[in-house]
């Protein structure tokens, strides 16, 4: 169910990506699980729809959607392959601050190939602090240097970027000089064809199989022409124009998983056994899809109503946006698990995807903006320090 009205653009656009996600990812979605493959052909299949460049203005060929209808469609992507939404909401996130404010260079060499579909981006993100591969969070971002050509990357090394080795384009953080403190951080958009890149790891994820989320080093020259915004003051861009895509479409992925294997539990509990009998013949079971039910419907409104006054101006900070996410991704921990337990032996064994959704749901709590660090960050806007 959308409580909260749509209007007609918002509805077309959500009945168009769960058209597409029927058609296109559905039938592609458990071998995507099975084999971990790139899901290419499913996103391949989103591109004439011009879902490709779904946040850039029409001024540069998209469909310059709000956040609302930005959320409507992540989750109908997700209900049917929680892999490619992934995808396809870095691509979003990584094409976020572009599209809002391009040079006139990089909305001819960019922004309208986004919106065609002949750019495929992500955000080569996290990095790694000590030995291995761990992944600490609020660390100090790689340093690269600054030449007469543009930016030096040496053996820059981020740690999980989604669709890495099949991305056209990567969005980078990065400080500018070793001098540069932490927070003064500099954004790349990274031509993948024209800079040495190579893959460190093989991504086999407990879920989320297909997404490519690998290790990768970058070394060479980035363009000066290929900075986004001011050097050093990428933050002041992140909160106020990547945020509300980067936390609320996280959200949208896992309200996705969630709903679509309520929706899915919806269909197979109602059915017939040899027996006579069905599952929603169990009290217990008819207790736990009503309440299961409410969490979601709970969950999607505090979405939807972050994303609604996002959209008309109305939040100064990004709470609503963090928590929204931290709802979500947790109702679908809940929902997978429950469902988990109510289809038994069934779901168990694999015979039906519940399992897939299982997994999926899981990287909510620790992959990108994981919901400890949302929930520091939310502490933080709570109750913020006072200074002397």
């Amino acid at each position: 169910m959308t409580y909260l009205p749509l209007n007609k653009e918002q509805q077309e656009l959500k009945d168009l990506a769960a058209q597409l996600a029927n058609t296109e990812l559905a039938p592609r979605a458990a071998e995507t699980d099975k084999t971990g493959m790139f899901p290419r052909a499913s996103l391949d299949g989103l591109k004439t729809s011009g879902l490709w460049g779904l946040r850039v203005s029409r001024e540069h060929g998209g469909l310059g959607a709000d956040l609302l209808s930005t959320c409507l469609v992540v989750e109908e992507l997700a209900k049917k392959c929680a892999s490619t939404a992934m995808c396809y909401k870095m691509h979003i996130e990584a094409a976020e601050l572009m599209s809002r404010m391009p040079s006139e260079y990089q909305a001819e060499h960019f922004v309208k190939k986004i919106a065609t579909g002949e750019i495929l981006c992500t955000v080569a993100g996290g990095e790694t602090s000590g030995g291995g591969g761990d992944w600490v969070p609020g660390m100090v971002l790689s340093s690269v240097e600054k030449g007469s050509d543009g930016y030096i990357l040496d053996n820059v090394r981020k740690s999980y970027v989604t669709s890495a080795g099949q991305a056209s384009h990567y969005f980078m953080l990065c400080r500018v000089g070793a001098e540069a403190k932490g927070h003064q951080l500099t954004a790349l958009f990274i031509e993948a064809d024209k800079i040495d890149w190579k893959t460190l790891e093989d991504w086999n994820g407990l879920g989320m199989r297909g997404n490519n989320s690998m290790p990768i080093c970058f070394n060479g020259v980035v363009p000066g022409q290929n900075r986004l915004g001011e050097e050093g003051a990428a933050l002041k861009y992140l909160g106020a124009v990547m945020m509300p895509v980067v936390a609320l479409t996280y959200g949208a992925a896992y309200l996705g998983v969630a709903s679509g294997a309520y929706e899915l539990a919806m269909e197979e509990a109602s059915k017939v056994h040899p027996s006579g009998a069905k599952r929603l013949d169990s009290a217990i079971n008819q207790r736990r899809m009503a309440e299961l039910s409410a969490k979601i419907e709970a969950a999607r409104a505090l979405l939807h109503v972050a994303a609604t006054a996002g959209d008309a101006g109305q939040v100064g900070a990004p709470l609503p946006y963090l928590q929204a996410k931290v709802c979500c991704s947790e109702v679908a921990v809940l929902v997978t698990q429950e469902l988990m337990t109510m289809f038994g032996g069934t779901a168990f064994a694999a015979r039906l995807p519940f399992e897939r959704y299982f997994r999926d749901a899981r990287a909510g709590m620790i992959m990108g903006l994981a919901n400890d660090d949302a929930y520091q960050t939310i502490y933080s806007m709570l109750f913020p320090e006072k200074r002397s």
